[in-house]
């Protein structure tokens, strides 16, 4: 019984760290986010007939969320590193790319 109680007190450390270029790719995955936001806001602004410099901005965005997906995917592959962060940058690239598909597919067709 005392050898029970001795485990849950004790600690297990491990060598996994924390990736700095995992919360890099987390900080890319919010970039799109943010050029999305100013995006719409200038297309509003000009009735819809925003020029090609917005069309290069978004492409832009989506160049940003792949370069962060494949920076976290590579992340998350690793046996030395906690994986929250890399995880959810990648969730977080993954929705952004969906999310400017999106823009550009309603973009084609309407």
């Amino acid at each position: 019984m005392a050898l029970r109680s001795r485990k849950r007190r004790s600690y297990k450390f491990t060598g996994k760290k924390h990736s700095v270029p995992a919360a890099a790719a987390l900080v890319l995955a919010v970039i799109p986010l943010l050029l999305f936001f100013y995006t719409v806001a200038v297309s509003f602004q000009q009735g819809g007939n925003a020029s090609e410099i917005i069309g290069g901005v978004g492409i832009l965005a989506v160049l940003i969320a792949i370069f962060s997906l494949m920076i976290s995917l590579k992340e998350v592959r690793k046996e030395e590193v906690f994986k929250g962060i890399p995880i959810l940058a990648a969730v977080f690239g993954v929705l952004m790319l969906l999310g400017w598909m999106a823009v550009y597919g309603m973009g084609l067709y309407v």
